[in-house]
């Protein structure tokens, strides 16, 4: 979803305020210039070529109300349809292991013929409203040379004087016509822009207090102080009243079933998750009342999924930090049994394992991980 607001949102948005304005200027500038003449040489024909403007205006303001609402509707199920196709590319392996492709093929072809009817829902209105725009346009034309035709043969105006308001008819057919392709690109450009300010609005759930302060360093005195917390208002808590203290340099090991809550546990105390309920205090401190940025300083998160990014095996054990001593590098992954693997590497650290670590087994994946936070010391590990 957020593949397809960076993609293709931005880029209808790129063109409703690029060659839409440019468009809408020129059409302005041109259709006011066209009237301005053609009030020049006669008042009471302009007025009856411009008849047509109201059923134009009230036109595109009917027609502009649903191709707004349905060019929602088709960047909603494109974005479905992105999302669709880089969950099956990203588990192809998982698919053809269990014989599914048939199954999956099956979840694409759908989300793609939804997005085929949605589009079809609003070419029925983009195709009617060009049209429409077109018809009241060449209806001017008609009262023009009628209208016209009969004052020039009365001798109300010259020969010359009604070729030049045709011509000027010209110019402002193009802006009546331009304003239905305008309308078109504005309400693509609004409502992709919608949608891109709905994420703008977005506040993050877990954020610093106004009187948050700064830590430079903790000795790691954790405490849970009848911490509770949901995943949702007015569900089961995961975690009810949970209490514990582990001094400085103290191991805990927590155990229980799955779902248990003990990966929601952990979660809490870089503030991944904020709790309903109790306290975790740091040093005697809470945790809330902690710049987020300072409390995670003083924490090494080790995930259960380790992520490998594309670049090389150093740039992930050392998140990219060129300040790191080589020494300190090397004990990290001899602390974390990698160094050994490194080393059969024919470009040792150097190597680049792929995206997600494709080039590296499981077992090295989770072992780079640990690497990463022995190198990155800090009191609560």
């Amino acid at each position: 979803d957020l593949m397809a607001h960076a993609t293709n949102d931005i880029q209808q948005i790129r063109m409703a305020t690029g060659m839409g304005l440019v468009a809408l200027n020129d059409a302005v500038v041109l259709g006011a210039a066209a009237i301005g003449f053609m009030a020049y040489i006669s008042v009471r024909l302009t007025l009856f070529v411009l008849i047509p403007a109201p059923f134009i205006v009230f036109g595109t303001r009917l027609f502009s109300k649903k191709m707004h609402s349905r060019y929602r509707r088709v960047q909603g199920v494109f974005s479905d349809l992105t999302e669709v196709v880089r969950e099956r590319l990203a588990g192809i392996r998982i698919i053809r292991a269990y014989g599914t492709d048939q199954r999956e093929t099956d979840a694409v072809t759908a989300v793609s013929k939804t997005y085929i009817n949605q589009n079809l829902k609003l070419v029925r209105i983009t195709g009617a409203f060009f049209p429409m725009m077109l018809l009241f346009s060449n209806l001017s034309l008609a009262i023009v040379i009628y209208l016209g035709g009969r004052q020039t043969i009365l001798a109300h105006i010259t020969p010359g004087d009604f070729v030049a308001f045709i011509s000027y008819l010209g110019l402002l057919t193009w802006p009546m016509m331009a304003m239905g392709w305008v309308t078109n690109l504005i309400q693509r450009g609004r409502a992709s822009l919608d949608r891109i300010n709905a994420i703008l609005a977005t506040r993050p759930q877990v954020s610093d207090r106004p009187r948050a302060r700064t830590v430079a360093h903790v000795r790691g005195v954790l405490t849970f102080d009848q911490v509770t917390f949901a995943h949702a208002a007015g569900r089961r808590p995961v975690l009810d009243q949970v209490s514990f203290h582990v001094a400085a340099g103290q191991t805990l090991g927590i155990i229980g079933r799955p779902g248990s809550g003990k990966t929601t546990l952990l979660n809490l105390i870089p503030r991944l998750y904020d709790l309903d309920a109790g306290r975790i205090l740091l040093d005697g401190t809470d945790i809330r009342d902690l710049r987020l940025s300072s409390l995670r300083s003083q924490v090494v998160f080790m995930p259960q999924e380790p992520f490998i990014f594309a670049g090389s095996i150093k740039e992930n054990i050392t998140l990219g930090d060129t300040t790191l001593a080589s020494a300190d590098v090397i004990a990290a992954t001899q602390a974390a049994s990698l160094w050994e693997t490194i080393q059969a590497f024919p470009q040792g650290f150097d190597t680049i394992v792929g995206e997600k670590g494709v080039m590296l087994s499981g077992g090295q994946k989770q072992r780079v991980a640990l690497a990463r936070a022995l190198l990155h010391q800090a009191p609560i590990l």
